[in-house]
């Protein structure tokens, strides 16, 4: 597993695992994540998903997203631990679709899903 790129180590994301298919990462939410009405900003659960997808994509092959969408289900508090985990759905030549889920982790293990992300990455020359 590669180091966290400079965004992620900004903003506390911890890579979990990740193989050619599929990738986790976590992040405890603290103030600073949070949007004026005290609860997670939305752009640091779509970037948590993102960097689940990036670093599944980039496993085997250069990549950059293509495109990206979440609809976020649910409120979250600051203090909540998230996890993202991205799959891979389909793949065509350079072309890959990818699906996360957001959730939250609670001490006993459970996951209760906050956001679904869907997003595509295409392959890159490598240099």
């Amino acid at each position: 597993m590669w180091p966290a790129e400079p965004v992620e180590a900004l903003l506390g994301i911890e890579p979990i695992e990740h193989t050619d298919t599929g990738a986790t990462v976590e992040l405890t939410v603290d103030p600073s994540h949070a949007n004026d009405h005290g609860i997670c900003h939305g752009g640091i659960m779509f970037l948590l998903a993102d960097a689940a997808m990036g670093r599944a994509s980039n496993s085997t092959m250069s990549s950059l997203a293509s495109h990206a969408e979440i609809d976020f289900l649910t409120a979250v508090p600051v203090g909540a631990r998230l996890r993202a985990t991205a799959t891979l759905r389909q793949e065509r030549k350079k072309l890959r679709i990818w699906d996360a889920r957001v959730s939250v982790v609670s001490a006993d293990g459970q996951a209760d899903v906050v956001a679904e992300f869907r997003g595509r990455t295409i392959q890159i020359a490598s240099s």
